[in-house]
């Protein structure tokens, strides 16, 4: 891996010495090969012209805006004649009235637009019908974790891209129904997350305690971890840790898609002219900035696991316990507001670790008055970050040979 302190472009051995040494203060090293599926996947691909996505950043954004105020109109027909996956994905939110995440949209224009650029013409809605992938691919999508979602074919048949999802599999694969020789796909924003999973549980003391489970079922995350042994929640909550090394963020990055249950070839990404890119997942780091973090206070909350450290930080904050009911003063503690950016106060935190629901609460003259049990504890997450800032077509297309 070559470390790229102040370039935009990576560096090939050809460019400099022949030998592995520092010039100008970069390590220079051997290009690391592709494997036969990068190879011919990424051969194929380079060889159709850049090809821009059918929704660009900015029109992906106000979409995302209609769709979570409700005023995108999906009657007209046009979302579904250019995007039906992305229309079907914004009806879904509409019934369940559930916002749909960001990264869907993009998930579903960069599927799309690598449909288009393969000529796979025909879209299949497996929400609808079920019956339309062969038992043979089926049988191999299961033995990847993957749940199909929607379908991009051949008129023939003979070919497929399989839009699947979910946090235990990989976004698609693009098959060949014949010989089943199966590509496995990944959709990335330039600026996303490999993988954001909970970790385990720490103690009344705070200290995150990582079990051999654990790290058997995220095994990219451990050298990230053995930099933070000792690390103490209750010390640092309000505040994400960021200092990992690159190196250790490098295998949280590569190893996020060489597990049992997640595994890709390569990843597609839009590069800085709205070009759709394909790059091989192990040489991430060649090609984006990346960084790694821990969040004390994650987007998941249970009941609470610590409930000696609980009391102490509500006596902290001068409340009346009595048994399991709690009496304390709303200015003593902090507002929680929703999700979405509506302002809206949800709930109140007794620390950036533990809340109460607004709902769960009665309010008599400035005291909140609230069951003990009905308080929930934020679990603390760990991911890998890429941003591909200056990522751009010709540029992966050359230093691959294609």
């Amino acid at each position: 891996m070559i470390a790229m302190p102040h370039y935009s472009k990576p560096y090939m051995q050809t460019d400099f010495l022949y030998d592995n040494t520092l010039l100008y203060g970069v390590t220079v090293v051997e290009k690391i090969p592709l494997t036969k599926e990068q190879k011919e996947i990424m051969k194929e691909f380079y060889s159709i012209a850049p090809t821009k996505v059918i929704f660009n950043k900015r029109e992906r954004d106000e979409l995302w805006d209609k769709a979570k105020a409700r005023t995108l109109d999906l009657d007209s027909g046009s979302l579904k004649e250019k995007c039906p996956a992305l229309e079907h994905q914004i009806r879904k939110s509409y019934e369940s009235g559930n916002n749909i995440q960001s990264a869907v949209f993009s998930e579903c224009a960069y599927a799309q637009t690598f449909a288009n650029m393969m000529g796979l013409d025909v879209f299949v809605n497996c929400y609808d019908t079920a019956d339309f992938i062969p038992m043979s691919v089926a049988n191999l999508l299961t033995s990847y974790h993957l749940v199909p979602r929607y379908v991009y074919s051949t008129y023939d048949k003979k070919r497929m891209l399989i839009q699947a999802g979910g946090c235990c599999g990989i976004d698609s694969a693009l098959i060949s129904v014949t010989d089943l020789e199966i590509y496995t796909i990944e959709f990335k924003e330039p600026g996303a997350k490999a993988s954001e999973p909970d970790l385990p549980k720490y103690g009344e003391d705070g200290v995150l305690a990582v079990t051999e489970r654990w790290i058997s079922a995220n095994p990219q995350f451990k050298a990230m971890l053995e930099e933070k042994e000792g690390l103490n929640f209750f010390e640092v909550m309000g505040n994400n840790i960021k200092d990992f090394s690159k190196e250790s963020i490098d295998i949280a990055v590569s190893g996020n898609y060489t597990g049992k249950k997640k595994f890709a070839a390569v990843i597609c990404t839009e590069d800085a002219n709205g070009n759709l890119v394909m790059i091989p997942t192990n040489q991430v780091s060649v090609w984006a900035e990346i960084e790694g973090e821990i969040r004390p206070a994650g987007r998941n909350h249970y009941k609470v696991w610590t409930p000696e450290a609980l009391k102490g930080f509500l006596l902290q904050k001068n409340a009346e316990i009595s048994g399991i009911s709690v009496k304390v003063k709303k200015s003593n503690l902090t507002e929680r507001k929703e999700r979405g950016g509506n302002g809206k106060v949800s709930g109140y935190k007794i620390t950036p670790l533990f809340f109460i629901y607004k709902k769960d609460c009665i309010e008599k003259d400035g005291v909140l008055h609230f069951n003990i049990t009905k308080i929930r504890q934020l679990k603390p997450t760990i991911t890998a970050k890429m941003f591909f800032k200056n990522l751009n077509h010709p540029d992966v297309k050359k230093y691959y040979g294609f």
